[in-house]
């Protein structure tokens, strides 16, 4: 089985599990070929040498010189002007009726012209959507070809109207949701008939990669890490102030936040205004060498999120035996079970955050049954390898009886062309 994989940007620090997870269906023996939107998020120097080898193999859609996208679509609009012509209606359907909307769907609709002519080019007729699954839909308008949708979480299901999820899966072969909550979600975005495509294959984690760190059994001061993009639906800004709730009560700790973006210059301020500047800093991206050394470091993970899927560092810190805090929404609870193999707090509820930090502050005893456990839970249900191989079983039994309809194409115009001489 050959099939491609369309990723908004590959690779991208936020998404190293896709990284892992087409090592391993590829080592199942379906033959992916990638192709991202955008170029790698990061120059080369600062990939690691699995990204650096994925990206020379990546086609790159933005990349294309403007002339050669140019030619392309004269050469589409030539040879298959009906598939043009309900690709640029699928796109226009699509669009916010506001010049922006109209506008940035017109981009989709070329990168989508784009994609189909590299999937020609490979003799691919199946296409994996992660994170631009508009373009994938007009992909599906423009020519013979089939997609499949990946959702992970906030970013896909928050505005299932305004993003139109409904359209997505009514165009898509099958859904992979990451958690029964998406699921939930994906329910109520289309209508019942279209629930059997809905698929649930969790992500996972190598756990050799993350292995258990160094207990320590009276930290001073104890050191908490918060991993996640710095923006509103993260909720550091409540963190900071069950942070300010614990210095208060003269707790001796330090918050290392790690990641960037929008929120940043917001919680900078917030820090200085509470006087936190001592007790956290921001750490800002990190590379995966410089996130296991703080890994390493950190006697708690704590996440405050106002929206997951499934969070993919909370698997990492709880590979690690880290004890970890977070809120009872969306997808975590599938994930830590409260007393069990983590915390859990009401969501919003900044007291409750505060004193589930402070119960792993005070007992040794709970962080180490935690961290254990955690682990556990992982090696159990979250392995890359196990995740990776049910995803591949579920893409063979929705695909296995689909033609390949380029190379079908091909062959009948070849036999066409026989005929004819």
């Amino acid at each position: 089985m050959k099939i491609g994989y369309l990723i908004g940007r590959y690779p991208a620090i936020n998404h190293g599990y896709l990284l892992e997870e087409i090592r391993v269906l590829r080592s199942s023996g379906i033959e992916v070929e990638v192709a991202s939107i955008n170029l790698p998020d990061r120059p080369d120097e600062s990939l690691t040498a699995a990204e650096r080898q994925a990206r020379r193999s990546t086609f790159y859609i933005k990349a294309t010189p403007t002339w050669k996208a140019a030619l392309i679509l004269v050469k589409s609009a030539l040879y298959t002007p009906a598939g043009l012509l309900r690709g640029l209606r699928g796109a226009f359907h699509m669009a916010p009726r506001t010049l922006r909307g109209l506008l940035y769907h017109l981009f989709y609709f070329v990168e989508a012209v784009l994609l189909v002519d590299w999937m020609k080019r490979s003799e691919i007729s199946h296409v994996h959507v992660s994170f631009c699954g508009t373009v994938g839909v007009i992909a599906t308008k423009l020519a013979p070809i089939t997609m499949s949708l990946g959702v992970y979480g906030f970013g896909d299901v928050f505005d299932p109207i305004g993003t139109g999820l409904a359209v997505k899966v009514g165009a898509s072969v099958f859904i992979r949701s990451v958690s029964r909550h998406l699921c939930s979600l994906l329910m109520l975005s289309c209508p019942p008939s279209e629930w059997l495509k809905l698929e649930y294959a969790p992500l996972g984690i190598d756990p050799q990669m993350f292995l258990p760190t160094r207990f320590r059994f009276d930290p001073v001061p104890f050191r908490m890490i918060c991993v996640g993009r710095l923006s509103p639906e993260k909720g550091q800004r409540l963190l900071l102030t069950a942070a300010d709730i614990l210095k208060k009560g003269g707790a001796d700790f330090v918050l290392h936040l790690v990641g960037d973006g929008p929120d940043r210059y917001a919680l900078e301020r917030e820090i200085a205004v509470g006087g936190l500047e001592s007790l956290v800093i921001l750490e800002g991206n990190a590379d995966q060498e410089r996130l296991l050394a703080l890994y390493r470091s950190s006697d708690a993970f704590v996440l405050a999120s106002l929206y997951e899927g499934i969070p993919m560092v909370l698997m990492e810190a709880m590979s690690m035996e880290i004890p970890c805090v977070a809120p009872r929404i969306t997808g975590i609870p599938e994930l830590i079970h409260d007393g069990l193999n983590g915390l859990l707090f009401t969501a919003t509820d900044v007291d409750d955050l505060a004193s589930c930090i402070l119960r792993l502050m005070q007992s040794s005893e709970l962080r180490r049954s935690l961290g254990l456990r955690a682990r556990e839970c992982i090696t159990r249900n979250y392995s890359v390898m196990a995740n990776a191989e049910r995803l591949a079983a579920i893409m063979r039994r929705h695909l296995a009886e689909r033609e390949p309809q380029f190379a079908l194409s091909s062959t009948k115009s070849d036999h066409a062309r026989t005929a004819a001489n």
